[in-house]
């Protein structure tokens, strides 16, 4: 049950990351941050898939994917300047735990 939850929030996080980044990538913002989060996305989007495969090493996507976004969400906040704590302390205890289900499940 745990694994399928954790499945579930990671396939959403990541594929609301993803759809953030294209919609930027879209406007025509060809910016290294939002090429970052796409990247993030797909590598926890690799992690559900390696959970799923029951291969031990799904954390390691998940945390690489968790920092590329986490990492890209507070840049693109301070670059236009609307940066907001609570938002981005909230994505980083999410990913914290995504990454710490991935480790133990």
């Amino acid at each position: 049950p745990m694994r399928i939850v954790l499945g579930l929030v990671s396939v959403l996080f990541g594929a609301l990351s993803l759809i953030a980044a294209a919609a930027a990538l879209k406007q025509n913002k060809r910016g290294l941050s939002h090429t970052a989060m796409a990247v993030g996305s797909l590598l926890l989007l690799t992690a559900v898939v390696l959970n799923i495969l029951k291969l031990s090493i799904d954390w390691a996507p998940a945390l690489a994917g968790c920092a590329f976004i986490c990492c890209a969400a507070i840049y693109n906040g301070v670059k236009s300047g609307s940066f907001h704590l609570l938002h981005h302390c909230i994505r980083i205890a999410l990913s914290a735990a995504l990454v710490a289900g991935f480790i133990l499940f």
